[in-house]
């Protein structure tokens, strides 16, 4: 992985420390386009960074994932 995709990753990471989103979401958080964000989350989700275990109706009414941190990369509480 090249050193932009590495610093777009730990910037969707540190985004979803606040909370679950969605791709939208973060990528208005981020100002990056929601194209690269969605490949940057299925990246993460196949190493296990990242996970949806819920989703939240679109804006037309269609299911969107709300990604979040994958509980074993949580900090202790």
């Amino acid at each position: 992985m090249n050193k932009i995709a590495l610093q777009d990753c730990a910037r969707i990471f540190l985004c979803l420390r606040a909370g679950p989103m969605t791709v939208s979401e973060i990528s208005k958080k981020l100002r990056i386009n929601a194209c690269r964000i969605n490949q940057m989350i299925q990246q993460m989700e196949r190493r296990g960074q990242v996970y949806s275990p819920r989703c939240t109706k679109g804006s037309n009414g269609n299911p969107v994932n709300l990604w979040e941190i994958h509980p074993s990369l949580k900090p202790s509480e």
